[in-house]
């Protein structure tokens, strides 16, 4: 059997993925699409329609689910992984 946790966790821009949630503006919105552009940014397209620039080595507050099976978590390691400066997106 498997259930979803839902957690918070802060991640690099490079690291955010299509179904994580973040607000902005004191709105929340789902990604549906990620985008590498201009090398060092990305371009985080939303369900409503909406469009977000981020860059790369920015810090961002996140919801993400992860699954976990029955009897114990399963989610991956939220350790922050080593940021290799200047590495596009």
């Amino acid at each position: 059997m498997t259930h979803t946790i839902t957690r918070a966790i802060t991640v690099l821009g490079s690291e955010v993925r299509i179904n994580d949630i973040i607000e902005v503006g004191g709105n929340l919105h789902r990604i549906v699409d990620v985008r590498a552009i201009h090398g060092t940014r990305r371009r985080l397209q939303f369900a409503d329609g909406n469009a977000y620039i981020l860059g790369c080595s920015m810090r961002i507050g996140i919801t993400r689910a992860f699954a976990a099976k029955h009897g114990g978590l399963n989610a991956p390691r939220l350790r922050p992984r080593p940021h290799t400066g200047g590495r596009a997106c």
